[in-house]
C-alpha cells in the first residue's frame, strides 16, 4: 500500500475488487441475488429530503481522482446543476433507464429505493459503459445495498468528519449517518491520492482474498 491510511476491508465472498482483477460482462443473472429484495434500512427514511447536494471540497476530489465527470445521473438541474458534469440526468429524466457512459459521479437520492442505483451502475460498468465511477453514499454495512455497491468498489474512503450537505434550499446541515465514498475503476491510487486527506481509505478485497 502506498500509504498507511490505506487498509483492507474484511472480505465478504460476494466482493469483487474491481482494477486488474474486475471482470466486465457479467450476466445480470449472476448479480440478482445480491440485489433482489429492497433495502428498507430505518435511516434511509429519516431525512425530510432524499437530496444531499455534494458540498465542493468532495467535488475538488472526484475531478482530482477522475480528471473530469462525464455523467451525473441523479442531478438536481440541468439549469443550475450542483455537479459539474458533462452531462445530467434529473428525476425527469430517469438516470434509471438511460445510458451512463464515461466517468460517473453519483449522489443518489437517499431513501427507500436507493439500492436500484447502485444495481444500475453494476450493469453499466460490466457492460463497459461506465469506465469509472465515485458514490457518495453511507457507511450501512448492514444493508444489502452495501453488499451491492462493495461488490463492484475496489477502495472505500471514511471521512474523519461528518460531511455538511447542502440541501434543496441552499442551507448546510450534518448528516445523522456516517458517510462513505466508492471507487468503481481501475486507476485506485488515484482515488486515494485524492480522497486520503478527507479520510481513510481501504481497499475492498477481491474473490481472490477470500478463502
Amino acid at each position: 500500500m502506498r500509504s498507511f491510511r490505506t487498509r483492507f476491508l474484511h472480505a465478504d465472498p460476494r466482493i469483487q475488487a474491481c482494477g486488474d482483477e474486475h471482470e466486465h460482462g457479467r450476466g445480470e443473472e449472476e448479480y440478482a441475488h445480491i440485489h433482489a429484495k429492497p433495502d428498507h434500512a430505518p435511516a434511509l427514511r429519516q431525512h425530510e429530503s432524499t437530496e444531499h447536494y455534494t458540498p465542493q471540497y468532495i467535488l475538488d476530489a472526484v475531478i482530482a481522482c477522475l480528471g473530469a465527470i462525464d455523467l451525473d445521473p441523479a442531478s438536481n438541474s440541468q439549469e443550475i446543476p450542483n455537479v459539474p458534469a458533462a452531462r445530467h440526468y434529473t428525476a425527469q429524466d430517469n438516470g434509471l433507464v438511460q445510458s451512463w457512459d464515461g466517468r460517473v459521479f453519483l449522489n443518489p437520492p437517499f431513501g427507500p429505493g436507493v439500492e436500484r442505483w447502485f444495481s444500475k451502475l453494476y450493469l453499466e460498468w460490466s457492460a463497459g459503459r461506465t469506465t469509472e465511477a465515485i458514490v457518495l453514499w453511507k457507511s450501512a454495512t448492514e444493508t444489502s445495498a452495501w453488499k451491492t455497491l462493495t461488490a463492484i468498489s475496489c477502495r472505500v474512503c471514511f471521512p474523519s468528519a461528518r460531511i455538511r450537505f447542502v440541501g434543496p434550499a441552499g442551507n448546510e446541515s450534518g448528516p445523522t449517518f456516517s458517510p462513505a465514498l466508492f471507487y468503481v475503476g481501475e486507476r485506485p491510487e488515484r482515488f486515494e491520492r485524492a480522497f486520503e486527506r478527507i479520510g481513510a481509505v481501504w481497499v475492498v478485497p477481491s474473490n481472490s482474498l477470500v478463502s
